[in-house]
């Protein structure tokens, strides 16, 4: 089980890493210089949890603006929503229209059946009459789409939080075995060459964290950004279908 190992070990620089990778002006290796020196697995490691920060870094951007402008448009079609005195009236308004607006795409299912309704009544005398159940089930719907609208990404954030300090975790102990393997191909104890590897090695730890961190806080913030939402949801929800039973029915 040790082989694999002990071949890596021998493939390692029999120069320890402060002689390999140096400043020019400090003679302590950089961090750049350590990650380029680093060996396979440990590089390999690092660049998946720099996949993980940038994705991670990129969804957080992307929902801050996206919940932000969630927030105002409802903020938006609630005003005018709650100055309109007929729901008939509300449909000529352009914010009944908006594009992207989780309220208006709740408002224009559930006033879809009775404007279906309308147009079937000026082609046919008796057409069915639209049924208040199943516009409360398209409401729901609606409901239920937009908050998987607004929660896309964000189990990416979960997962990056919870995945990436036990990734850098393996980077980190990996490094820190070959290193040993290294140093016993050295016949060095001393901390001149045991330090630099181990620097190398905890880099991977400090990587994952840095990946980590950012991402639970993130996404413990979008998690009650999003509650917020699903609530006012609920509640407009709620709302318009007493007032589409109260003008309609």
């Amino acid at each position: 089980m040790l082989y694999p190992l002990a071949q890596l070990a021998s493939q390692a620089p029999t120069e320890p890493l402060s002689a390999a990778a140096t400043t020019t002006n400090g003679g302590a290796p950089s961090i750049l210089e350590m990650l380029t020196h680093s060996g396979p697995v440990v590089t390999a490691t690092l660049l998946v949890l720099v996949f993980f920060s940038i994705t991670s870094w990129s969804i957080i951007l992307f929902k801050y603006i996206q919940f932000k402008r969630a927030k105002s448009m409802i903020q938006s079609f609630l005003k005018s929503f709650n100055g309109s005195l007929s729901l008939d009236e509300m449909l000529n308004k352009s914010s009944a229209k908006q594009e992207g607006n989780p309220l208006s795409r709740l408002f224009n299912a559930g006033l879809s059946e009775i404007l279906r309704y309308k147009q079937q009544k000026d082609k046919s005398p008796s057409p069915p009459q639209p049924r208040l159940s199943h516009i409360q089930d398209r409401v729901f719907s609606s409901q239920q789409e937009e908050n998987h609208r607004l929660s896309e990404w964000t189990p990416f954030l979960a997962t990056t939080a919870s995945a990436c300090p036990f990734i850098g975790l393996f980077g980190t102990v990996w490094g820190i075995l070959t290193a040993f393997f290294a140093i016993g191909q050295m016949k060095s104890t001393s901390l001149a060459v045991v330090g630099p590897y181990i620097a190398e090695a905890l880099i991977a730890t400090a990587v994952g964290l840095a990946a980590a961190i950012p991402a639970v806080m993130a996404y413990n913030y979008f998690t009650v950004r999003l509650k917020s939402l699903r609530q006012e949801m609920e509640s407009f929800g709620t709302r318009l279908v007493h007032r589409i039973e109260s003008e309609y029915f």
